[in-house]
Order: structure tokens, then sequence, then C-alpha cells
């Protein structure tokens, strides 16, 4: 079978993003599509706290969600993150480098302002595309 590959470009003619990658080329790759992850518990009590605590909880739900399939945080080739508030950016990108910085490149990332989400206590919501190699369960 060919070798598993994901690739990380950021072409020059596009923005040099600091916390995110502009392209993600994967090769022969099980992909793997996590619905929209919120700030709630299993029991789907949305999480005390403000939006810090809210968008930790959604990338420790990523994670949950991703182990369950074999693959982790380094796996993950884009993110999609809505947000109800402008004003929670600089939180979110902080968070974000808090939980993805140590990753030997960003995903891709698009980020939203939302008017809102689902339920009325929802300030985050981020959904996921990973990758693993073929054969990797």
């Amino acid at each position: 079978r060919p070798d598993f590959r994901v690739r990380y470009v950021n072409p020059p003619a596009l923005w040099a993003a600091p916390r995110i990658t502009q392209v993600v080329d994967v090769r022969d790759a099980r992909m793997i599509h996590l619905s929209g992850q919120t700030p709630t518990t299993a029991d789907y009590r949305v999480v005390d706290g403000g939006f810090r605590e809210q968008l930790h909880r959604v990338f420790d739900n990523i994670e949950a969600a991703l182990a369950s399939v074999g693959a982790g945080l380094a796996d993950i080739v884009k993110t999609t993150t809505y947000i109800t508030d402008p004003a929670h950016r600089d939180v979110m990108r902080e968070v974000r480098v808090a939980r993805l910085g140590h990753l030997p490149a960003y995903p891709a990332n698009t980020a939203l302002v939302v008017a809102s989400l689902i339920e009325p206590g929802f300030l985050v919501e981020v959904d996921v595309v990973a990758a693993v190699p073929a054969g990797r369960d």
C-alpha cells in the first residue's frame, strides 16, 4: 500500500498565519470526521465558567472522540471554530495554542462568529477532520 502522508504548506502567496496552516495535503489516509463538539459533559450539561472553560471542555471532548477511534490531537488536519462573540477571539487563539501548540504544525482552521449556536448556553463549538494511516485502527 502507498505510504500515508500529511504535508503542511504555507504558500508564499498566502498570509503566514501563526496558529494555522493554510494547506494540509493528506494522502492515503483513513479520514475521521467529528460532529461539532460542544462545551458539554457526557450527560449534556454545559460546563460552568466562561468562554475559556467552555473551549477547554470542547478540546477535552475532541480528544475523547478521537481516542475512541485510535486517534489524537496530533492527527487533526482541519478544524472549524464557531464562536458567538468576537470579543472571545483572543482567548480562542490562546486556548488553541495551549491545546495544539505542541504539534509539529497547526491544522488548517476556519473561524466564524455566529449569531448563536444550537443551545443558548453554548459560546463555542468546534468540528474536526483528522487523518490516520489507512491501516491504523
